[in-house]
């Protein structure tokens, strides 16, 4: 819909400056160069990167982020709800957010230290929103949606002749204010 109201605008702004240049020339040789100039000035500032955004994800390093007493199981359907205990070790900004990258791999074995030789089925990004005070703690939780088939096919409890499957929980930034 809003394509639609731009295009007609754009349309009915092209036809009022022909309308104008057939009427009165110079004048709308003057109101094109204008229009040219803004359109030119509008889409340089928003080509524009936003160095704020990138700012609040450097105030709080990942060293002053907590990320302890993690667990996760099947919810409902293929989503798994992830919980955990989030500490924000900062003096002075809130942590809004966090980024976890959460990778699923197939392995001969449970142990965790041999992951050389697992091979990776599944990796996903997952945002889960805190608005955490500096110097506090609070449990989070969060669901995310396991669409590979391969990994919901098969349970990280039980063996089968593919292997274990290893949940790898990584905290990869956090946003803060």
């Amino acid at each position: 819909m809003a394509l639609l109201i731009g295009v007609v605008v754009a349309l009915v702004v092209i036809f009022l400056l022909a309308y104008i240049t057939i009427k009165r020339p110079v004048f709308g040789e003057i109101i094109i160069a204008l229009a040219v100039i803004m359109i030119l000035a509008v889409l340089f500032f928003y080509f524009q990167k936003d160095n704020r955004i990138e700012k609040k994800k450097e105030l709080i390093p990942l060293q002053q982020i907590e990320l302890t007493q993690s667990s996760y199981k099947l919810a409902y359907g293929n989503y798994y709800k992830f919980s955990a205990q989030l500490k924000n070790n900062s003096e002075k900004y809130r942590l809004q957010s966090i980024i976890l990258k959460i990778s699923f791999f197939v392995c001969p074995t449970k142990e965790v230290n041999d992951m050389q030789h697992c091979q990776l089925l599944s990796e996903t990004n997952h945002t889960i929103d805190t608005r955490l005070a500096a110097q506090h703690s609070a449990p989070i939780e969060g669901y995310f949606l396991l669409d590979n088939k391969e990994v919901s096919a098969i349970s990280s409890d039980s063996k089968d002749g593919t292997g274990f499957i290893i949940r790898k929980i990584e905290l990869l930034s956090g946003t803060a204010r």
